[in-house]
């Protein structure tokens, strides 16, 4: 009982301290990931987004083994953000695809909300309105969870979906209620842009101009973009086309700078310089665990040969063995005055069994054996001389079963064998059973039978044979009989 307790207690601390590695090998990839992402959140408050990828696309290869959703979400969706900023937009919606899953494994609303803002915001870069517009309605079902940021970015989303399909009175309502829930000067001045062009579009000049000159002057690019556009439209509509096209030259120029940076092109060189020396080192792993598996494979196959060719050489000894036990005892009972052609086939089928199921189990090149071919002859012989002495139908026999009898008959018989087989006067092979069955004592009906003929023929037979040899030597006593 002391034992199988020490052995339990044993087994639980054994699970403890393997749980208690991988949790320790978990956090220290955990933590290495935040250091990595906090590394890269400075970078971008820096506005040097290349370090800042440099460190998030490190942080990416730690993914499969995170454990924490919320550091997930947080990787993919500042390499989404950093991406969407360089313009790179087939890439960002690939990473913001990602940051959504591990936003939703997360649980957190008002990260789904944010990753769906930012999709919005890449498909109207990419001027897909109709799919922007479907990730902002699937953003809006949140609007309850959401903060006031994420509120007014909804908001203004739908002002602009609005604006273009022409309700410009609901638009104006939404791209207010978007101004008012701004929580940073950018947000407010890109919502304010938005409710000037529609203000335009309205035929509100004075509107327009009057909130162009409230609008927060400082902010990101994006809204100093959406000023500029706003300014454009209005210049165009007072007539002042001198002034539109120079705002629309700094809206070109911004754009270029946007989009065409070296800092841009430089991002996306590090995201595929990354990716592919991670297929590299993904490559060089499926090499070394396909060489490993190559190796596993052919040692196994040599250890299989070795024991193959172990087996094989033992059975072909157990094999030649028993083929020798056999010829001695074959040899013996076949001497022996006493044994009778029944026990002499009774031993020698038995026997010859064994052996054939050996050599059955035996591969090819070793299934031909001269001892074995020698004992296969003797067997036949045997099988002859009893299905003379047995009376059975022997009409089909002929050449060979002659000589396999008379092999048999030197060793059982020799002064039969002499008789038979003189080279002087040679016999026919159904002389030759003839005069098995005259020694055996058979009468002339039994040997017509054994014959498949008439007595008839027997006795000219045996007329026949009369004039080879002396037949009365046949006829034994019943002592001497086999």
């Amino acid at each position: 009982m002391k034992k199988t307790t020490f052995v339990s207690l044993a087994v639980v601390l054994l699970l403890f301290a393997a749980c208690s590695t991988r949790t320790s090998e978990h956090r220290a990839e955990d933590f290495m990931a935040r250091t990595l992402l906090d590394s890269a959140l400075l970078y971008i408050d820096r506005q040097d987004f290349s370090a800042a990828m440099l460190q998030l696309k490190k942080a990416e290869k730690l993914l499969p083994t995170l454990e924490n959703a919320k550091t997930k979400y947080q990787i993919c969706q500042y390499i989404g953000w950093i991406n969407e900023t360089s313009g790179a937009e087939e890439l960002a919606l690939q990473y913001q695809v990602r940051a959504l899953d591990y936003a939703r494994e997360y649980g957190k609303p008002e990260l789904v909300v944010d990753v769906l803002i930012n999709q919005a915001n890449t498909l109207y870069n990419m001027g897909l309105n109709d799919s922007a517009w479907s990730v902002t309605l699937e953003a809006a079902r949140y609007y309850e969870q959401a903060d006031r940021g994420q509120q007014s970015v909804i908001k203004r989303h739908g002002a602009y979906h609005e604006m273009l399909e022409g309700d410009l009175e609901k638009a104006e309502r939404h791209a207010y209620e978007a101004a008012m829930l701004a929580d940073d000067p950018s947000a407010e001045g890109n919502a304010l842009a938005l409710l000037c062009q529609i203000y335009i579009k309205q035929g509100r000049d004075h509107d327009a101009q009057m909130l162009m000159s409230v609008m927060p002057q400082k902010g990101d690019a994006t809204l100093r973009y959406n000023q500029l556009m706003a300014q454009s439209d209005m210049l165009e509509r007072q007539g002042d086309y001198r002034g539109a096209l120079m705002a629309e030259r700094q809206m070109r120029h911004l754009d270029d700078s946007l989009n065409a940076q070296a800092r841009h092109l430089d991002i996306v060189k590090i995201q595929n310089q990354f990716d592919r020396e991670s297929l590299q080192r993904e490559k060089a792993e499926q090499r070394l665990w396909f060489s490993l598996v190559v190796c596993a494979l052919l040692l196994a196959i040599l250890g299989l040969t070795v024991w193959f060719n172990h087996r094989t050489r033992a059975l072909y000894k157990r094999f030649r063995q028993r083929i020798s036990d056999t010829k001695n005892m074959l040899a013996d009972q076949l001497s022996d005055r006493n044994a009778t052609i029944d026990q002499l086939k009774h031993t020698i089928d038995q026997r010859m069994n064994e052996l054939s199921k050996l050599q059955q189990r035996l591969p090819r090149p070793y299934q031909s054996e001269e001892l074995y071919s020698q004992l296969a002859e003797t067997k036949r012989g045997v099988d002859v001389l009893y299905s003379i002495v047995s009376g059975e139908n022997i009409s089909q026999m002929g050449k060979s079963e002659q000589q396999a009898v008379v092999d048999v008959l030197w060793q059982m018989d020799r002064p039969l064998a002499e008789i038979i087989d003189n080279p002087e006067n040679p016999l026919t092979p159904k002389e030759t059973f003839f005069c098995i069955m005259e020694h055996s004592g058979k009468t002339d009906n039994e040997k017509a039978r054994s014959f498949c003929c008439s007595e008839q023929a027997v006795r000219s037979t045996k007329s026949r044979l009369g004039k080879k040899l002396d037949i009365e030597k046949l006829r034994v006593n019943d002592d001497d009989n086999t």
